[in-house]
């Protein structure tokens, strides 16, 4: 998809992908998941760098996710179809 801005049309999204920011975390655990859903976006990643972990979520119903995935830094995680490979977060390193 090409564009010149930094959004994209929720229908067209196959993943939302955010890094949880210190200050706000609550934007991105709840608000989003919430809206996410309703969106009906396939996936949506966390990256929570405050406790070195990456939850995915899929399966969007209404206004939730029907599965979660947890994983900490350094393992791995499956990026299901649509993508279908695994995400290596060896390389991802907590807030210092």
């Amino acid at each position: 998809m090409e564009s010149e801005r930094n959004t994209a049309p929720a229908d067209v999204a196959l993943i939302a992908v955010e890094i949880v920011s210190p200050s706000n975390p609550e934007n991105d655990w709840v608000g989003k998941l919430r809206d996410y859903a309703v969106m009906r976006i396939p996936l949506y990643l966390i990256v929570d760098v405050r406790n070195s972990m990456v939850t995915l979520f899929s399966e969007p119903d209404h206004d939730r996710y029907h599965t979660r995935t947890d994983r900490k830094f350094g393992e791995t995680v499956h990026i299901p179809e649509l993508f279908g490979f695994d995400l290596d977060l060896s390389r991802l390193d907590p807030y210092g």
